[in-house]
């Protein structure tokens, strides 16, 4: 006969404590206060178990089961858990004791799912077979990351000189990973010399709740052993991707289903703005919005040879649209006041009928029937929502029959479907992260996550409080010229460098 559990548990130990979810979900009681009728629940069966069992409360003994991932811990939860009272098994659906939990939600599964979730990440893990080290990443920045990066030969290496990120990959034999806009001018032949992999580091395209420059961690990134998605002055590994793959049709039906969750759930890169008001603009014009971006950007600087400010993307769509209903859009960072870009309101309404200040790029793009972009992500974004898209710079979804092209060279000599581009963009380039289990994920169990952290966050322009905003504008315009000071010393150049073209790039 089983043993029965009281309605009330309480734990005993940090552990147990971390792992409430899991236990309360296997045992159907719910922790509470120490008491008289309540039961003990404690980690393996230690000194703490035998002390109860001695005083005549045996406790109900957890410990971690057969079925594990390369990232469980307590603070990230367990793929699979065993639960004994008195040596006897408690609960369990297929094996006495036995009780098996999703890697990410620790919602209680059977088996089989869970023995596959768990293979998955053990092949992400195992990705990393050789031991990373980065260079260039902010102390904000590094939790996500080095969940991203942990495998086989251990946790991430953390520098921020040519030397010493040389140095520690060879006595490590690693591979070097640094952020794109912070990579030391020297880093790739030092790399090359030394005989060492190295590749770039940049945001996914979907990406968080809130801001990056306001400090909010992403939970998608891209490593690019070739170039970067953003610089079309080497072939990246998107656009090789992009240009060369072959697109099954079971990647086509998943691409296809998350296009349309995004959509339905109305998600986007940084998931921020207010609601747009019903019935604001006019009903008998074409509407076309123009999205402002950050003008130092090495997205602008090297994928717009035209075009290369907003107020100049402002006076080419005005041209192109004379009869248009024109709403222009300041970026995110540039509305706070974090980075470059702004044009004077009475400047901006010469060209513009309206500015959205602090609105949902999903809710514009609701209402609108066209964008006309530099190279933002905005473009991508209107794409998979089904409108028509002009580019006057030469971002990664221009150039494959889906937008019309109006810089120079964005031709990519292939055409793609739309499902085939976000197949790419979406779910072979990008890697992702539970930013809740802090485990790699997949795009859909991140959309999930995004969901339910948009829905939990009161309405704002910025999803970034008034206090927040202060503290942040006071940082990007007093600390930041000190910390370009700095990262020039390493080699950590701002302005718009040349870049070494590889035989058959561009």
């Amino acid at each position: 006969m089983r043993p029965i559990l009281p309605d009330t548990l309480f734990p005993v130990g940090r552990t147990i404590r971390l792992l409430r979810a899991e236990i309360e979900a296997a045992t159907g009681s719910r922790f509470g206060a120490p008491g008289l009728r309540g039961r003990a629940v404690v980690w393996r069966d230690g000194p703490a178990a035998r002390l109860l069992r001695l005083a005549g409360r045996p406790p109900l003994v957890v410990a971690p089961g057969p079925l594990l991932s390369p990232y469980d811990s307590a603070e990230t939860g367990f793929s699979s858990l065993i639960l004994t009272l008195a040596g006897e098994p408690v609960g369990g659906r297929e094996t006495p004791g036995l009780h098996h939990f999703d890697p990410w939600t620790r919602a209680p599964i059977d088996r089989a799912a869970c023995a596959e979730r768990v293979a998955w990440l053990r092949a992400r893990f195992s990705e990393n077979a050789r031991r990373v080290v980065y260079v260039g990443i902010s102390r904000w920045k590094r939790p996500a990351l080095d969940a991203f990066a942990v495998g086989p030969k251990g946790t991430p290496i953390h520098t921020m000189t040519v030397a010493t990120a040389v140095a520690a990959a060879k006595r490590h034999d690693g591979q070097v990973l640094a952020w794109a806009t912070r990579a030391p001018e020297a880093l790739e032949a030092a790399c090359a010399e030394a005989g060492l992999p190295l590749a770039r580091v940049e945001d996914g395209f979907l990406r968080s709740v809130g801001l990056g420059a306001s400090l909010q961690p992403g939970a998608s990134i891209v490593v690019d052993d070739r170039g970067i998605y953003y610089d079309p002055r080497r072939e990246s590994r998107l656009s090789r991707i992009l240009a060369e793959a072959e697109f099954s049709d079971a990647l086509v039906t998943r691409a296809k289903s998350l296009r349309e969750t995004i959509v339905a759930r109305r998600l986007s890169k940084y998931n921020v703005g207010l609601t747009v008001a019903a019935g604001a603009w006019p009903a008998d014009r074409r509407i076309v919005l123009v999205p402002g971006q950050v003008e130092d950007d090495a997205s602008v600087r090297y994928g717009s040879p035209n075009v290369r400010s907003n107020r100049a993307l402002l006076q080419a769509a005005r041209a192109r649209n004379r009869d248009a209903f024109l709403l222009y859009k300041p970026h995110p960072d540039v509305e706070a006041g974090f980075r470059p870009g702004a044009i004077p309101e009475a400047e901006a309404l010469g060209l513009a009928d309206r500015i959205v200040s602090g609105l949902s790029i999903v809710d514009l793009l609701d209402r609108v029937h066209h964008v006309e972009t530099m190279t933002s992500l905005a473009g991508f974004e209107a794409l998979i929502r089904g409108l028509s898209v002009a580019t006057h710079g030469r971002p990664f979804y221009a150039g494959w029959g889906l937008t019309e092209d109006l810089a120079p060279g964005a031709d990519r000599g292939r055409t793609l479907a739309l499902d085939e581009l976000v197949a790419g963009a979406l779910i072979l380039y990008p890697r992702y992260l539970d930013p809740v289990a802090m485990k790699p994920c997949g795009p859909e169990q991140l959309l999930d996550r995004l969901s339910a952290a948009r829905a939990a966050a009161p309405p704002s322009a910025l999803a970034l409080g008034r206090l927040a905003g202060f503290g942040m504008r006071a940082r990007y315009r007093l600390l930041n010229p000190i910390v370009r000071a700095l990262r020039a010393r390493r080699g950590v150049a701002s302005g718009d460098k040349p870049v070494t073209q590889k035989p058959g790039q561009g």
